[in-house]
């Protein structure tokens, strides 16, 4: 038996809504995460500026190719480990 007390959906209402009043109340600034998380992925590659732009975001800032090509490989090994683990779980029936 765990002595690790559970966590209710309660719980998580009440803390979700806590943070959207902070935010809302402007306790804490979306700007203080914005501009260091935009700059990280400028700096990281994972979004792209000026003219390598292919799909806008803000600002001129937003995917290019190699964004969209690993974007569009994550959703089609997910859509497929779907199907598979769908077929899988059929034929065990």
């Amino acid at each position: 038996m765990s002595n690790q007390a559970s966590v209710s959906e309660d719980d998580w209402i009440s803390l979700l809504l806590i943070v959207v009043l902070a935010f809302a109340t402007g306790i804490v600034s979306l700007g203080m995460f914005l501009d260091p998380l935009r700059v990280w992925m400028l700096q990281y590659h994972l979004l792209e500026q000026g003219e390598a732009t292919v799909i806008p975001i803000v600002d001129g800032i937003g995917f290019g190719w190699g964004q969209i090509l690993v974007i569009a490989a994550i959703l089609l090994s997910a859509i497929a480990l779907l199907v598979w683990l769908k077929r899988r779980a059929a034929a065990r029936v």
